[in-house]
């Protein structure tokens, strides 16, 4: 049952749990170099710190999906909160090495948790009208969080130490966790969904790569998320030492605003898929004039800035995507599943994907990442367009079966 009103102001505190979850990821980037420090480990070693909850999303992404929806939304959002809240105590403390990784990987698990349930409880939270635009406000959690891990998490280890940082991030899980719990409202469809037949892992997994509905959203996403990181990382380092500030500070704050206006521009201008291609086509043209910015020596700021409002064009309109394929609450949460699993591949291909492209040619030429954004552009252009031909026709199509899950 679609709710006549959008409940705002819960949607907002569901960014706002987001946000939090993000920051288990941005907590650690925040302040490479001192938790390097503190265990004298090698950036490898650190860089394995920070990634660890990204393997986890990568094996376990569509998992989450089919257990959260089996479990109930609200009930996974409470543990995690909760489970997220002590790990970040532990960490706090700085214990050994293994025992760090081990709550990282947890962590993990946590995560998952979190960014599966939230967006399918916000799905449920919002009138069809206001549902692509919900969306895309949810997608600006992840880039939040690092703008805020920025600003905040440095000054915080300077005044007090690497494990402030975990201590602060632990105490507003636990906030969160009290807040969550009384001030959420209960809406149909956040319970248990136990409907349909219980299935194994694997049965699971072909059910979901085999609908449209589910894997066409993070199909979409995984070309998005194989060049995000990696043009904010590395399109900076072509620039000249005055621009490169400005670039590293702008650029990911820049895709917010991208991600927002899609969720407008869907909602009552077009269509997701629509602005999916337009974001695709963006970056495409724009990664061109970036390349001939750099060869001409002029200021790439301009031309880098706007690429990135592209780029949070895709995003945005990915996860307004879901709920135009579906809004049943276990085919949306399994959809979220498999956007995290595709989504976490690309994020972690992406970087020593790119870095292999230009070191394999010469660091000064920028032509590699080029023609490799260029090939990512092409592919998620065909995918926005099997969206686009599936949703102009989806009034016609029989609603979906939900995806079995495995068995519990």
């Amino acid at each position: 049952m679609s709710l006549e009103r959008t409940r705002w102001i819960p949607v907002g505190l569901l960014v706002v749990v987001g946000i939090a979850a993000a920051m288990q990821f941005a907590k650690v980037a925040a302040i490479f170099v001192p938790v390097a420090a503190v265990y004298d480990a090698s950036d490898t070693a650190t860089a394995l710190l920070l990634s660890a909850p990204a393997f986890v999303g990568l094996v376990l992404g569509l998992t989450a999906g089919v257990y959260v929806a089996r479990l109930g939304f609200r009930r996974v959002l409470l543990w995690c909160l909760g489970i997220g809240t002590v790990l970040g105590l532990v960490q706090a403390v700085l214990p050994p090495l293994p025992i760090f990784i081990g709550t990282r990987v947890l962590e993990g698990v946590a995560h998952l948790g979190l960014v599966v349930a939230c967006p399918v409880l916000i799905i449920l939270l919002s009138a069809p009208r206001h549902v692509a635009l919900a969306m895309s406000i949810w997608g600006t959690f992840f880039g939040l969080a690092f703008a805020i891990a920025g600003w905040l998490a440095p000054a915080l280890e300077e005044a007090s130490g690497v494990g402030a940082v975990f201590l602060g991030h632990a105490a507003l899980l636990a906030v969160l966790l009290l807040v969550v719990a009384f001030a959420l409202p209960r809406v149909p469809g956040d319970g248990p969904q136990r409907d349909g037949e219980a299935v194994g892992f694997l049965q699971a997994h072909l059910a979901a790569y085999r609908s449209p509905r589910t894997f066409l959203p993070g199909l979409v996403f995984v070309f998005h998320t194989t060049m995000y990181v990696s043009l904010i990382t590395f399109v900076p380092l072509f620039a000249t030492s005055d621009a490169r500030g400005a670039l590293l500070v702008w650029m990911p704050l820049v895709s917010i605003l991208g991600t927002v206006v899609a969720g407008f521009v869907g909602q009552y201008a077009t269509t997701p898929p629509v602005v999916l291609l337009a974001g695709y086509l963006g970056v495409a043209a724009l990664i061109v004039v970036t390349w001939s910015v750099l060869v001409g020596e002029g200021t790439v700021v301009v031309a880098a800035l706007a690429l990135m409002v592209f780029s949070g064009l895709i995003q945005g309109a990915t996860f307004g995507l879901i709920p135009t394929l579906s809004r049943d609450p276990r085919v949306t949460a399994h959809a979220n599943g498999v956007l995290t699993q595709l989504g976490n591949l690309g994020s972690t291909v992406g970087p020593p994907l790119f870095a292999s492209v230009i070191v394999g040619t010469r660091s000064s030429d920028f032509a590699p990442v080029v023609v490799l954004v260029l090939a990512l552009c092409a592919g998620g252009l065909v995918v926005s367009a099997l969206a686009l031909r599936l949703t102009g026709v989806r009034h016609a199509l029989p609603p979906a079966a939900p995806v079995p899950g495995p068995a519990l």
